[in-house]
């Protein structure tokens, strides 16, 4: 890991270097430095204005009494692209500003925790349990149960998968 950010800090600031370089000679130094400036000055107003939205969103779902999973992540970007436009050069500030561009972000932001939970549950071997319940035409209740265990596939399992019926006309006692 430090090996990757020893290179990325050695890197990336030659490359956009060379770019700012480039791009100089070609419109000259002056439009180049100014450049970078208003790329910066724009950034943190998008980061500020998308980071006030993606927090409210995050507490009406809370409100709602849902897990908030895809606006922190959002967040994250957000933080990460208000960072990138926020360093001088214009290969980080591509970077920043596509990040803070919601649909790209939000994509990102359920990939990654799509990916992790993968991830996760294949390291730890977990078992996820999903349940719903549903009424049928006589006024039963059932309960449906479905469990996915992931992790090592040949591993035998104690889980017994079945449907649940309950019977809302119980006498009273």
């Amino acid at each position: 890991m430090f090996k990757i950010f020893f290179l990325l800090f050695l890197f990336v600031p030659l490359v956009e270097l060379y770019v700012l370089i480039e791009v100089g000679s070609e419109i000259g130094a002056l439009p180049t430095i100014l450049l970078t400036i208003v790329t910066a000055i724009i950034g943190a107003a998008l980061m500020r204005h998308q980071g006030v939205s993606t927090m409210q969103k995050a507490q009406l779902n809370m409100a709602q009494g849902q897990l908030p999973a895809v606006e922190m992540m959002e967040g994250v970007f957000i933080f990460l692209g208000g960072l990138m436009l926020l360093i001088p050069g214009l290969i980080t500030d591509a970077i920043g500003f596509l990040l803070l561009i919601p649909p790209v972000r939000r994509l990102f932001s359920k990939k990654l925790i799509a990916q992790r939970q993968t991830q996760y549950a294949q390291y730890k071997g977990q078992v996820y349990e999903t349940e719903w319940t549903e009424r049928s035409s006589d006024g039963q209740s059932i309960q449906h149960v479905r469990i996915i265990e992931s992790g090592a596939p040949d591993k035998e399992s104690d889980v017994i998968e079945g449907e649940v019926l309950d019977d809302d006309k119980k006498p009273n006692r």
